[in-house]
């Protein structure tokens, strides 16, 4: 039988590591809490100078917008978005579609601007039915690979059966 002294030993320490647990989560959160604060507080209106601002519309609702392939929301977009100022490509195609024909060909979802600092520049993208177009071609481009690789092997072949 266990002495009851080490009962109780047992279950205070089991106690404490929550308590520990508890006071380790609410300690992160607050440091956490504490950075975001200091950097709202320390931002002024000077640093939003350097920065300029992409505000992106489109003729659908719900177009996803990525600005230099990142993702930064669905129309409708709450406000412009701050960018560093210089050259920047705005658009509704996913960066993993983005291949150079399709980019060619599709020059109404995918702009290449330049924003100078402390400007707001409008970009207006016409969605109706590019989205659809890019995944076309996208299987357009994958079948001229395979057509490509399979006239290449049927040539390697009848160049080892002449031979």
């Amino acid at each position: 039988m266990v002495p009851s002294d080490k009962k109780f030993t047992y279950l205070i320490s089991w106690r404490d590591k929550n308590n520990l647990e508890f006071m380790k989560s609410t300690f992160a959160y607050t440091l956490i809490t504490i950075f975001w604060l200091s950097v709202l507080i320390a931002q002024n209106d000077s640093d939003l100078e350097s920065y300029g601002f992409i505000d992106i519309k489109t003729d659908s609702m719900d177009v996803p917008f990525f600005i230099d392939g990142i993702f930064v929301g669905n129309h409708p977009l709450v406000g412009p978005i701050a960018v560093i100022p210089g050259f920047h490509e705005v658009g509704y195609i996913p960066p993993e579609i983005q291949h150079r024909k399709v980019r060619e060909n599709l020059t109404d979802g995918l702009k290449r601007v330049y924003v100078a600092a402390s400007d707001t520049l409008e970009v207006f993208l016409f969605y109706d039915h590019y989205l659809a177009q890019v995944q076309a071609m996208e299987k357009e481009f994958k079948l001229q690979s395979i057509m490509g690789v399979s006239l290449f092997g049927v040539l390697l072949f009848l160049l080892f059966i002449i031979t």
